[in-house]
């Protein structure tokens, strides 16, 4: 959801700024009263949010997992409750027995750490933790250990998630009504129906089909004559052959194309990067991403190198910088006042999310919470993604053409040095040197480190591998989404150990495997789809079906969707009658009259101040990688479609189209609206509704001027 707007700035009188200062200074003190903190908080969070990153920071160098003075190792737990080769140096419970706590204050022979004393805040926060017992929850190895291979301290049920584990291309299931399953699909899904004792819907009326489908692939209605030539074709191969046409329309990419922008937080401005600064601002050449992303998907590039050329085209053989648009998948992100442990972290998240659902921006202070990714694989890819800097390449011009256009890419830097740990995230304070190197839950025990320069291509290889359990997993996951309304896991981006189980394990693997032998073909994935039963049913649910599972997550119906604004204002410009269908170039202004009929995808999409329409229709917020939409309901929504001064134009334009125009009989005209705007005949009480509400002449009272004159 895009963010609220700021408040108006205001100014508190002068006791109110005398009050707030007096309570500004009494929750700092109460904030830093470590007793209190320990007594608020669970020990578990005490000790995660305190004393980890204090062992870190001041312990780990010399009793971590590389070096152990004195035999003490103080990075695991029963290591650290063993103690020293003189014995233990914590007793729980009992801080005035601990070695340990003598030792920070400096009390006795031993004075830890040897260099400086500890702050008195620490001091008391390790001494507060001893007295509850020193607990210490399992969990991975503390952040910035240095530890070879952090991922095996997690618990074992992290690491055997269902996601971390190979694809396997399973069995089709057996079925009773062998008669329903046109694709796979359809065993996988009615397996589980009969299992229930439910059935699947009936198959939808052929136009609601047509309709359904013209819009899940284009983004735009069927015409008149579409719909007419559909009703026509009464071959059993009709809808394939409608499936067809639609895939190999150009509209095609622009409809898929807008879902992976927002997967890749596209925007044509850098956001805030500083006052007076509005011309450094402008993505100038975002475009470019936007429209290399439109083709791509319209040749049917495999999906494989879709991603690798988004993370590395510069280091892959080209002849000239046009596939050099890709990298905007990287470039075109905020820019956080040019903050570059900001931008980075923004790319490490919109690689690892976007591609493989794994939320490794969560590693960046801490090691993750509940999935098995450590702070040193957060910081390796830190490393790879830090070695190249943004640079702007001109485009060679066509014969006669003098554009000035350029694309925004990436350039490797001459040194590739390894990064550190930022302890704690900050970048001030630098913990153990890390390889740069993929993230160890999805590298087995061979996991070795990059060499090919800053390591970008090797990432995009290992992202993009058939041997990446989460990759492909992902990518049908997005595309079911996209046709269903929901996805088989319905939390896209992340399948993490706290994600939502698949619905249908074996069908999404089943599909994850099926994608990757057919060549990453992401048009054969969308045939397969559509060309199943279940895909094919009616939204009109069974009784028993909504009684037993009214979330529809057997897939009993299909589910009723709603269309997003692109669709929404791509469609009232269809029915206007004259939509503008050039392909590409620079953005347009969509709110600005005279209003453009451009498709919406091309619209300007700005960061800094994003539209208040795109707010209230849930446009994806170019922020940060959006994994789905909002759907709302808001009173803007409303308004917009009665009063917009876009709209009441477009409904001009409708009435004025001859097919409307030369219907005489209102009745006519009623039923050709019907079939241009829903793509079906009116209903009788429709008709009736119609007739009820069309215009009918004034009925003058008999001493009218108007009746004597007439």
């Amino acid at each position: 959801m895009l963010p609220p707007l700021p408040p108006a700035e205001s100014k508190p009188a002068p006791s109110m700024i005398s009050r707030s200062a007096i309570l500004f200074v009494a929750l700092v003190a109460l904030a830093c009263a470590s007793p209190a903190y320990a007594a608020e908080v669970s020990p578990g969070d005490f000790f995660e949010t305190k004393i980890r990153p204090l062992l870190a920071a001041n312990c780990f160098q010399c009793h971590g997992p590389k070096k152990q003075e004195s035999d003490l190792r103080l990075d695991r737990r029963e290591m650290a409750m063993k103690g020293s080769a003189d014995g233990p140096v914590i007793v729980p419970g009992k801080p005035e027995k601990s070695p340990l706590i003598k030792a920070v204050n400096y009390h006795g022979d031993i004075k830890m750490p040897p260099k400086k004393k500890l702050s008195d805040e620490a001091i008391s926060d390790l001494t507060n933790w001893v007295k509850l017992g020193a607990p210490w929850p399992d969990g991975p190895a503390a952040a910035g250990s240095g530890g070879a291979s952090a991922a095996d301290f997690y618990p074992e049920a992290a690491r055997k998630h269902w996601a971390f584990q190979p694809v396997h291309q399973p069995p089709l299931p057996a079925v009773k009504n062998g008669a329903w399953v046109k694709t796979p699909i359809d065993a996988f899904v009615l397996a589980k129906l009969e299992t229930k004792k439910l059935k699947p819907a009936p198959p939808a009326e052929r136009p609601a089909l047509l309709r359904r489908a013209t819009f899940d692939l284009t983004g735009m209605p069927p015409t008149p004559a579409e719909i007419e030539a559909f009703l026509a074709d009464q071959s059993p191969d009709a809808f394939a052959h409608v499936v067809d046409r639609l895939l190999a329309s150009p509209r095609y990419g622009e409809r898929w194309g807008r879902y992976w922008l927002d997967v890749a937080r596209y925007g044509d401005d850098a956001g805030y990067i500083g006052d007076n600064k509005i011309k450094e601002r402008e993505f100038l050449f975002a475009y470019r991403f936007r429209d290399w992303v439109i083709q791509a998907l319209n040749d049917d590039l495999p999906y494989d190198q879709f991603l690798v050329a988004q993370i590395a085209a510069d280091l892959l053989p080209h002849k000239d910088n046009a596939p050099l648009a890709a990298l905007g998948f990287l470039t075109v992100g905020r820019r956080f006042i040019n903050h570059r442990p900001e931008i980075i972290d923004d790319r490490i998240d919109v690689v690892c999310r976007g591609t493989m659902g794994l939320t490794v921006g969560c590693a960046r202070c801490h090691n993750h919470k509940f999935d098995p990714i450590p702070t040193e694989d957060y910081y390796s890819l830190y490393g790879v993604l830090d070695a190249s800097v943004d640079k702007d390449l001109p485009l060679k011009p066509a014969d006669g053409d003098k554009s000035s256009d350029k694309v925004m890419a990436l350039e490797d830097l001459p040194k590739h040095p390894n990064p550190h740990v930022f302890l704690r995230g900050n970048e001030n304070n630098r913990g153990a040197e890390v390889p740069r190197r993929f993230v160890a839950i999805l590298s087995g025990p061979d996991r070795q480190p990059f060499h090919e320069g800053s390591g970008r291509l090797e990432l995009a290889r290992r992202i993009a591998s058939p041997d990446n359990p989460l990759t492909a997993r992902v990518l049908v996951n997005r595309v079911w989404l996209h046709h269903f309304g929901e996805g088989l896991v319905h939390t896209p981006s992340d399948f993490g150990t706290r994600s939502d189980p698949p619905t249908h394990p074996e069908l999404l693997d089943y599909l994850a495997a099926r994608f990757v032998q057919e060549g990453w073909s992401l048009k054969k994935l969308h045939r397969l789809i559509m060309l199943s039963s279940v895909y094919q049913e009616s939204s009109v649910g069974s009784p028993e079906a909504l009684a037993a599972d009214s979330e529809n997550m057997l897939l009993a119906r299909m589910n009723r969707q709603r269309l997003d604004f692109e669709a929404l204002r791509d469609a009232l410009l269809i029915v206007g009658g004259d939509v503008d269908e050039t392909r590409g170039g620079p953005t347009v202004d969509i709110l600005k009259e005279p209003f453009s009929r451009r498709r919406t995808v091309y619209a300007h999409i700005a960061r800094q101040n994003v539209p208040g329409l795109f707010r209230a229709f849930d446009v994806a917020s170019p922020d940060t990688h959006s994994p789905r939409r909002f759907v709302t309901t808001v009173p803007q929504q409303a308004l917009f479609l009665m009063n917009s001064p876009f709209v009441v134009e477009q409904a001009k334009r409708l009435v004025k189209r001859a097919e409307i125009s030369s219907a005489g009989d209102p009745v006519e005209r009623v039923r050709r609206l019907h079939r241009l705007l829903y793509g079906r005949e009116p209903t009788d009480e429709e008709l009736r509704l119609a007739g009820d509400s069309s215009p009918r002449p004034p009925n003058p009272t008999p001493a009218s001027p108007a009746v004597r004159k007439s």
